[in-house]
């Protein structure tokens, strides 16, 4: 079936946004990402149990599919370094993770994992994909690796990228991210919004060189955004990961903040996933495809060629 551009209606939805004047701030500087994003694409709606879903597709049209699954409050467009390069060989289709502040639309929260899977393969289902590449950074590699679990005769490889927990615990992420964004979701009213959240997001990039046309729509989300799915990362234990059949590769930015002592995470992932290949990427921090897209790129176009 083709994807449907249909609108489920919103009186249907559940509202993503803390405000009308939110949402017109996020959509306003998802729109500048868009204006610069390099290759011609389209948006795409798939209607799921959960609401409808955005997809920017674009790429090779007749290239093996790349699945890409963005980080918390990041959007789709926080792939815009990564699919000039990918998509010369590839079709691409970076997803608006459902029940987050993006263009997709829901009409219930995920509550579970196994929720999360449903939604994805009805995604994947309506887009007629049989089997897939697939990228996820933070949340995105943490749902992407369930994916891979629970669906292996359909990943054709996986790529994580700083995933959320999944590897290693991340209570720095809890501290400085996590808390402050609860804290004010639950307490709308509390003055210093702003500040809070820019200092959250300054935090992230560990002193790196902001991208300056997908930072001001993460600094939007991260303020105006709400977020109803009810599903917070872990790590996995070694039998779930031996689910995994698809080749991984693992991508850890040099000056990644989230779990606190990166050695550490380097460790937890090669006995996790002894098969992985696992990069360090070199300055870069959490979101490495934005930081570092020269090396990730050459990683992700080496690996999925192989």
């Amino acid at each position: 079936m083709r994807p449907t551009t249909e609108s489920a209606g919103p009186s249907t939805t559940i509202p993503v946004f803390t405000s009308a004047g939110g949402e017109s701030a996020i959509m306003e500087a998802y729109q500048r990402v868009m204006d610069a994003w390099p290759v011609a694409h389209e948006d795409l709606v798939v209607r799921t149990s959960f609401g409808d879903t955005h997809i920017i597709a674009g790429g090779r049209p007749d290239g093996p599919p790349v699945v890409f699954l963005h980080a918390l409050f990041a959007t789709a467009g926080s792939w815009h370094r990564n699919v000039e390069a990918v998509g010369r060989t590839h079709r691409t289709f970076c997803v608006d993770v459902i029940g987050e502040a993006n263009k997709s639309r829901p009409t219930r929260p995920i509550t579970s994992m196994d929720d999360f899977l449903h939604w994805f393969s009805e995604i994947v289902d309506g887009l007629q994909i049989d089997s897939m590449h697939l990228v996820g950074n933070s949340y995105g590699g943490f749902t992407a690796a369930y994916y891979a679990m629970n669906l292996p005769e359909r990943i054709r490889s996986l790529v994580l990228i700083g995933p959320a927990a999944t590897i290693h615990s991340m209570r720095a992420f809890m501290l400085h991210m996590f808390l402050p964004k609860s804290l004010y979701q639950v307490f709308p009213g509390l003055p210093g919004l702003g500040r809070a959240m820019r200092s959250s997001v300054d935090w992230m990039h560990a002193g790196l060189p902001h991208d300056p046309v997908w930072e001001p729509l993460f600094v939007e989300t991260m303020t105006h955004g709400k977020l109803i799915n009810r599903v917070f990362p872990r790590v996995y234990s070694k039998e779930e990961m031996a689910g995994i059949e698809a080749p991984v590769l693992l991508l850890l930015g040099q000056r990644e903040v989230v779990y606190g002592n990166l050695d550490a995470a380097i460790e937890a992932g090669r006995g996790l996933l002894p098969n992985a290949r696992i990069v360090v990427v070199p300055e870069a921090h959490h979101i490495a495809a934005l930081a570092r897209p020269d090396i990730v790129n050459r990683e992700l176009i080496r690996f999925l060629a192989a």
